[in-house]
């Protein structure tokens, strides 16, 4: 049994590429239920955010079954497999941990992915895609996240997208507290980006989403108009600053829509911050005059360039991770161990039933008592010492001499 990653992340692949292999929150359960049916697969949890799909699988193969999945299920190329990685066991266990403790994010240290996990960890167990192995794994990491977040600085005020995204506004625009913000969506990046708005004197902010219900709420909670989404071209050209970030599958801005803007007389500048997976806003749109259009890629790059990691936290996360890799480890092997053990004694059991019942029946049909038990012994050191010889003839020649004489201990005469 082997405990396999298979992904892409921003270190991997664009964001051209990421989207098309993103996975909506309702489609994720699909997904989870056609990974669990290939041969192999025992135990699978699907995580995918706007910086990452990952695949975790404890299987009895390698990833090459779940590129093939992957490559039948989008169409964006023949082959994914040049922007994804592969990681098996230590390599897969080690990965998990870089992420849930933020070592591994594009803003490093970021809390968010570790609920992400959670959530799909959780969405994994509802759906009965786990067992022992990826379980206990999960459930380790976030101790794992845990310690690193409370012994380290790595969490301590990183560098956010949202902070990025205000930064590069102003660069545009030296007072943003008399211009129009319009922010399309209604989840925890849309209040985010309202409490940005808002700490920078900028007050004069609109949201638009889909649900109407939800939508006004979110509004009215934080003092913000609200527009139906079917209303997005007529209010759009009225706003100076668009920040998007929605679950939608095709983008919701296109480069029309901003046409008519700009040829509607229409002469200032759009500020216009994308941070949905797949991306909310057509990126043609940056070719035209006075737009400034950000992805959450561009936002990544800023960040790398600006961002001075502390090597000092991210150098005791890395220690921590690597102990509680060896820790987990010890588990496994505990845990494979004890399936090894329980494995044999079925075994056992089976055959010694087996000829416990064939030698009653002897004795019932008349059998002599002495030749039915000679028959027994007989049949009973055939059947347990012909297959376990031939199994560890072949087992033999794989292992050090070390491994091989503590196996021959095993049988030796007291």
């Amino acid at each position: 049994m082997t405990i396999n990653v298979l992904g892409v992340n921003h270190k991997s692949a664009p964001i051209k590429i990421r989207e098309k292999l993103a996975f909506g929150k309702d489609s994720i359960p699909r997904a989870l239920s056609e990974i669990k049916k290939i041969e192999g697969v025992n135990e699978v949890v699907l995580i995918s955010t706007c910086n990452r799909t990952e695949i975790y699988t404890e299987s009895n193969s390698d990833n090459s079954k779940i590129i093939q999945w992957l490559n039948n299920n989008q169409s964006m190329t023949k082959d994914c497999k040049p922007f994804t990685y592969s990681y098996h066991e230590e390599k897969a266990i080690k990965h998990l941990f870089n992420v849930t403790s933020g070592v591994d994010s594009m803003v490093i240290g970021e809390n968010e992915i570790l609920g992400q996990v959670k959530e799909a960890f959780k969405i994994a167990d509802q759906n009965k895609c786990l067992a022992s192995s990826l379980k206990r794994l999960f459930e380790f990491s976030f101790s794992v996240a845990k310690e690193v977040r409370t012994t380290t600085d790595i969490g301590s005020n990183p560098v956010s997208f949202m902070f990025t995204s205000i930064t590069l506004i102003k660069k545009i625009f030296d007072d943003i507290s008399s211009k129009r913000a319009l922010v399309v969506g209604s989840g925890y990046m849309t209040k985010l980006a309202i409490k940005y708005l808002h700490a920078n004197n900028l007050h004069n902010i609109t949201l638009t989403n889909r649900n109407y219900e939800k939508g006004s709420k979110v509004a009215k909670e934080n003092q913000c108009n609200y527009s139906r989404l079917q209303y997005l071209p007529n209010i759009i050209s009225s706003h100076d600053i668009i920040i998007s970030c929605t679950s939608s599958t095709i983008p919701i801005i296109g480069k029309g829509m901003m046409e008519s803007c700009i040829h509607s007389g229409n002469e200032k500048p759009y500020v216009i911050i994308d941070m949905g997976v797949p991306r909310d806003v057509e990126p043609e749109i940056s070719e035209l005059d006075n737009i400034y259009l950000y992805s959450i890629d561009d936002l990544g790059k800023v960040i790398e360039n600006n961002y001075k990691i502390r090597e000092q936290a991210v150098d005791e996360a890395e220690k921590i991770i690597s102990f509680k890799i060896l820790e987990f480890r010890k588990w496994l092997d505990q845990n494979q161990s004890n399936d090894l053990i329980k494995n044999y004694r079925g075994y056992v059991d089976d055959i010694t039933d087996g000829a416990i019942i064939k030698a009653k029946k002897l004795i019932k049909d008349g059998e002599n008592t002495d030749d039915v038990i000679s028959h027994l012994a007989e049949s009973l050191k055939n059947k347990l010492t012909h297959e376990t010889t031939k199994k560890l003839k072949e087992v033999l020649s794989l292992i050090d001499e070390e491994t091989s004489l503590k196996i021959q201990n095993i049988f030796k005469k007291k």
